[in-house]
């Protein structure tokens, strides 16, 4: 059994690497290889073939519903899942389907304001909000596949939609109306919405929502305080949380001075209520990803004791990680479920070299503090090989947070949610004491905000840090003596990593339909265009931001603003925040704090920048934009905003010897711009391009594609390549795309070969 599930597990691993998820058809016939191999190894290679029939079963099927669905024009029938998200211009929704060939699986919908309006007249007998959870709506929509930015360090849509079998995106269409057939609004709705009346006088209401209904509405200061504290995972309900709730539940009924323990199956009956118990704080909780995974570790593990298993510490983890990948075998898409299940492993293995002492009350203070040093030491580096940055605050707050949360805090919200929904007196009093008991993370969270504590390290050797890991492991396994320096000797290699002298490097961040460019240089950098923004959707706040963050950008000194657009000014304002040095340039003239586009310095930290000055008059907004020629290292890279043909023929007039060996095509690539003179006199090495997948525009055009496959420019556009970066030395520039570079490698778009380029001198 041992073998099987390191089968299943190095299974799931190698599936991550290949091009394509093999038919079922095909692996089903590997399993002739089991009559092949010796005995020996042939568990080994079940374990693997039952992981891939498992994925290719699923995930065909998932390919196979979502062509259909896609295909066809049918009315669409399910039922509001989750908490639908009510803003101004548009709601956002999933409708889980129960009709038709994708019944159970999730659309995630928008409805426009204009069609929520009409669609209110329409049933303005009911006297409720449109969307609630819990209707079932009968509506025709506009879909496709599901499609999200693609940046380091940034949540991926396509994968997480697998995991949450959300089978398509897009629009509800009025025509038909929607008809709403049913109003079946759930049990847990119901509290959710008793619940907020009880929170809102409180200043914690957001924690004591995520603990109590896993409804995670957090400021976005909460939300870096969270990161930069390193206790997000104290916030989402996940195996803590939900075996708290066994144990206490456990302990209770153990200490009631019921006959529960004198019966033959009073152990069977304490078991199976503390996991009931569990199981509705799951239930609560939605049912998350993360809750699904504990519940099925809490029934193995309960399974076992009642069965009088006695399995190791490796087996039982082991077979945890089979169990949950066969079950589900997207979880292998999941960084949450390889940090959980990582961090499981690691706290085995403490525990298994490091038994409880039961002497004095200072053997278990040492225990307890060599414990979170090596667990710390641990995660952090997990945590550097997969979000390139780690929380440096995370050891003193999970050391005094961690205990004061699971052993006071949390079974004193949860007793008193219990106590409230029973209606027993004085639960008020109750909520505010709560409401005192989460006072001290809910200041330690705001105080870590403002601390900007957060280590990122993009740059570090993904090599070097999993030989740093490999080896912490073996130390803690064996403690030999050797180990020590070694470990020493890698972190020295880490520190001269980072003490070496910063490189200039240009970023087009993936924002979809819009443009933000980054020119960075170690710690400092320069934004040109700050993402779009459109009604509630902020690429700044959603992209521009996280990503200066993951690069490490502690000094934004210039934000250039090209013209007055929202696709290219975007949330600003929320940049100035964060960034309170930073300095405006614009020629937008509302934006009285702004300087004038010239105003730019010549110089940038040794680079050149230089603002061209078409000579005008411009038509429209798009032609006064701000056009940027920067030179660093010696490479020309222009940056020429929204400027049409025509502005293209004013600079070629007034710069008679402008070239680039980098160009961002103008407009998002717009048949509007990109004129073949223009190509010609600056005839880049490189054309770059910023636009969303399946935008209306179809940007970039297919006759500014051909211009540039005519004069043999290759051509990148972060709708395919994600997020694209230029690194820049004096005799070379290495172009870097994040989508192509991104596991598993099957679900990433096909995409040119122009991202492989090395342009050399």
């Amino acid at each position: 059994m041992k073998s099987f599930c390191i089968g299943v597990l190095a299974g799931s691993l190698l599936s991550l690497f290949l091009p394509i998820v093999p038919p079922f058809f095909a692996v089903f016939l590997l399993l002739l290889v089991f009559f092949v191999v010796p005995a020996s190894g042939r568990w080994f290679y079940l374990g693997m073939l039952a992981y891939l029939l498992s994925l290719s079963w699923q995930y065909q099927r998932y390919t196979a519903v979502q062509q259909q669905l896609l295909s066809s024009n049918s009315l669409l029938t399910g039922v509001v899942s989750g908490t639908p998200k009510h803003y101004a211009e548009y709601s956002q929704f999933q409708l889980r389907l129960d009709d038709g060939v994708a019944s159970g699986y999730l659309l995630a919908l928008r409805l426009n304001h204009a069609s929520q309006a009409t669609t209110q007249q329409a049933h303005s007998v009911e006297n409720r909000p449109l969307i609630l959870a819990g209707q079932r709506w009968q509506l025709s929509a506009q879909l496709r596949p599901v499609a999200g930015l693609a940046n380091p360090g940034a949540f991926n849509r396509e994968a997480q939609a697998l995991l949450d079998g959300v089978i398509a995106q897009g629009s509800v269409i009025m025509q038909p109306a929607p008809l709403l057939l049913q109003v079946n609004q759930s049990r847990r709705q119901l509290i959710i919405q008793r619940l907020e009346q009880q929170l809102a006088p409180f200043g914690t209401a957001s924690l004591l929502r995520a603990l109590t209904v896993g409804e995670r509405s957090f400021s976005p200061q909460q939300w870096q305080g969270l990161q930069d504290s390193g206790l997000a995972h104290l916030l989402a309900i996940s195996g803590l949380h939900i075996g708290l709730v066994f144990g206490w539940s456990l302990l209770l009924l153990r200490a009631i001075p019921w006959p529960l323990g004198w019966q033959n199956g009073g152990k069977l009956l304490q078991f199976g209520a503390a996991f009931l118990a569990a199981l509705a704080y799951a239930w609560l909780a939605g049912f998350a990803i993360p809750t699904v995974r504990a519940v099925l570790a809490l029934f193995l593990l309960a399974l076992t004791l009642l069965l009088k298993r006695r399995l190791s510490y490796s087996h039982y983890w082991l077979l945890l990680c089979a169990v949950l990948l066969l079950v589900q075998p997207f979880y292998v898409l999941s960084k949450s479920f390889w940090l959980s299940v990582l961090a499981v492993a690691v706290i085995f293995l403490l525990l298994w070299r490091n038994p409880l002492p039961s002497h004095t009350w200072r053997q278990r203070l040492g225990l307890f503090l060599r414990f979170h040093l090596s667990l710390t030491l641990a995660m952090t580096l997990l945590g550097i090989i997969m979000f390139n940055g780690s929380a440096t605050l995370a050891l003193l707050s999970n050391v005094i947070f961690v205990p004061w949360t699971s052993l006071l805090a949390l079974p004193l919200l949860l007793a008193t949610l219990v106590l409230s929904l029973l209606g027993v007196p004085g639960a008020g009093y109750l909520w505010r004491l709560t409401d005192l008991a989460f006072q001290p993370l809910h200041w330690w969270l705001s105080v870590s905000a403002q601390t900007n504590s957060w280590l990122a390290v993009p740059d570090w050797p993904l090599l070097l840090s999993l030989l740093m890991l490999l080896v912490l492991l073996l130390w803690l396994l064996g403690r030999q003596r050797w180990l020590g320096p070694l470990l020493a000797m890698l972190l020295v290699s880490l520190l001269l990593t980072l003490l070496r002298p910063a490189s200039w490097q240009l970023h087009l961040i993936d924002v979809g339909q819009g443009l933000s460019v980054l020119l960075q240089k170690g710690e400092r950098g320069l934004l040109y265009d700050a993402g779009p923004r459109y009604g509630e959707h902020s690429a700044t706040a959603a992209a521009v931001l996280p990503y200066l963050r993951q690069r490490g950008i502690r000094q934004l000194d210039y934000l250039i603003l090209s013209h007055d657009d929202s696709d290219h000014t975007g949330d600003w304002p929320l940049l100035q925040a964060q960034y309170p040095q930073l300095q405006l340039i614009s020629n937008i003239s509302h934006l009285q704090q702004a300087k004038p586009c010239q105003a730019l310095p010549a110089n940038y930290l040794g680079a050149a920048a230089t603002m061209l000055q078409p000579a005008g008059p411009f038509s429209s907004k798009n032609d006064a934009s701000c056009v940027l020629l920067l030179q660093v290292e010696g490479w020309n890279i222009l940056l020429p905003g929204d400027i049409s043909r025509q502005v293209e023929k004013q600079l070629l007039a007034q710069y008679p010897q402008l070239t680039a060996h980098v160009l961002v095509l103008a407009h998002h690539g717009s048949n509007s711009s990109s004129d073949f003179v223009f190509l010609h006199q600056l005839a880049p090495q490189l054309a770059l391009n910023s636009a969303s997948l399946y935008n209306r525009h179809q940007h970039p055009s297919v006759a500014v594609q051909l211009r540039l496959q005519l004069m043999g420019i290759p051509l990148l556009n972060t709708a395919h390549s994600g997020a694209i970066t230029l690194q820049i030395t004096d005799h070379a520039l290495d172009f870097q795309t994040y989508r192509a570079g991104r596991l598993p490698f099957w679900l990433q778009k096909p995409v040119g070969n122009a991202e492989t380029l090395l342009t050399t001198r």
